[in-house]
């Protein structure tokens, strides 16, 4: 559970790291169980780009997932923390597995989140696990504290081979002098709002960077199906409501494709 200072934090600067938090050794050895599995599962995708591990071949991205992301995604300490930050009614919007490898030259470029995604009104809150340790040399991601604060801003359209992003903000939109590095021992979580300008360099160390990003929003924002110049199709995402009560009447729990069901 988040502190009361915690929860001011992450309301002030648009991001926090709960100190207090952090899975136990047994529990990050399942969370790479099923990373390993993941990843074998899926060679023909790109490691930073496996969406909705959670899922079972779940729809648009077909990922064969792993139980173990499924549980992860209802695990109450998880959800305390999302309600702490966004109220008690809270919905799954999608998960996002990022995996760099050693030496990977791929990057996050600088961005909000909110532009890319069909929420209105535009809240969410990005619980993000780091599965190994997550430093500067890796690639950690880094922020900067209070730009959540700003409206959404238009992104450039970019053509970039390392980019796992097909936009990202200009330059005199980001003070990277303000930025702050988001560095985590495997287990620990941080949680970032859908507005906050964030990003992440390659990595360049001799060790693998993996993470799982679990996407909530509050039960009282709408997930529209349709979204111009989307990378996938929101008509097949399937959302859940994973705590408390739908407060939104436009959102539609019965599109998208959640897959096959574990056994």
């Amino acid at each position: 559970m988040l502190s009361a200072t915690e929860v001011e934090a992450y309301h002030r600067d648009g991001y926090v790291i709960p100190r207090s938090f952090q899975f136990d050794d047994h529990e990050l050895v399942a969370l790479r169980q099923g990373l390993d599995a993941v990843l074998a599962s899926n060679p023909d995708i790109m490691p930073d780009r496996l969406m909705n591990p959670h899922l079972n071949q779940g729809k648009p991205y077909g990922v064969v997932g792993h139980r173990a992301f499924h549980e992860l995604v209802h695990d109450p300490r998880i959800l305390d923390m999302a309600e702490a930050v966004m109220g008690p009614d809270l919905i799954l919007l999608f998960t996002h597995l990022f995996c760099k490898p050693a030496d990977s030259m791929r990057i996050v470029p600088w961005h909000q989140d909110g532009p890319f995604w069909p929420v209105t009104p535009m809240a969410s809150c990005t619980i993000w696990l780091a599965l190994d340790d997550v430093d500067e040399a890796n690639g950690a991601m880094k922020v900067i504290p209070g730009s959540h604060k700003r409206d959404a801003i238009e992104h450039n359209v970019i053509d970039d081979p390392n980019s796992t992003l097909n936009r990202e903000l200009p330059v005199e939109d980001v003070d990277e002098s303000k930025a702050k590095l988001i560095e985590l021992k495997a287990g620990q979580v941080s949680l970032h709002d859908i507005g906050i300008i964030h990003a992440s360099a390659a990595n360049t160390s001799g060790r693998r960077r993996a993470g799982l990003a679990l996407r909530y929003m509050p039960a009282t924002s709408c997930m529209y199906r349709i979204m111009e110049n989307a990378a996938a199709s929101w008509e097949d995402m399937p959302m859940e409501l994973v705590r408390g009560k739908n407060r939104n009447p436009r959102n539609d729990f019965s599109m998208g494709d959640f897959g096959a069901p574990w056994s």
